[in-house]
């Protein structure tokens, strides 16, 4: 597997679990948030909605003006209060892992090397970088914070949950003539 095809895998799985996650919300939590500054349920399923893909392209792609990747960035957000809701959640995330599928089969092992920027601390880097400390750690971290507002809102979840997007598995019943036994 190349270092490329390694960097997207981990991308996809950090949106797969949010996906099952997302199935761990009852809706009328959608809403719901922990502070009054902080994202609602929704808000943040919006966000993770367009993140990856939108800091991606921007590190993929940098634009030579960069007000203009800013601007970019603000549509995307604008674009997902409109067109996410909570209901929609996990399919506008399947779009956005598909949209990275797409771009990610643009770059080869060799353009990680190259220099990109971050659009908001201007800040020099190479594309792997970039694509692993931006993208796939956002996604992590978002990954996270919707796994806390689950467990908040009284969803049975734990570790497995969170980290491999699997419901834990009950340790299988003890026959009677081994529990007799015992």
């Amino acid at each position: 597997m190349s270092l490329t095809e390694s960097i997207l895998k981990s991308c996809i799985h950090e949106l797969n679990v949010c996906q099952h996650l997302y199935t761990k919300f009852d809706p009328t939590n959608a809403d719901w948030r922990p502070q009054a500054n902080m994202r609602s349920t929704v808000e943040l399923l919006q966000y993770l909605s367009y993140i990856g893909i939108a800091t991606a392209k921007h590190f993929v792609n940098p634009p030579e003006d960069r007000e203009a990747a800013r601007e970019q960035y603000r549509e995307q957000a604008k674009w997902s209060v409109e067109a996410v809701t909570f209901e929609n959640a996990s399919e506008m995330i399947e779009l956005e892992k598909d949209a990275l599928r797409n771009l990610f089969s643009t770059i080869t092992d060799d353009d990680l090397q190259r220099t990109t920027y971050h659009m908001f601390s201007n800040q020099e880097m190479s594309l792997f970088e970039a694509l692993t400390n931006a993208v796939m750690k956002y996604l992590c971290a978002y990954r996270m914070q919707l796994f806390l507002y689950a467990k908040m809102c009284g969803a049975e979840i734990n570790t497995r949950n969170n980290w491999y997007g699997m419901d834990s598995q009950r340790p299988a019943p003890v026959p009677e003539t081994v529990a007799a036994v015992a």
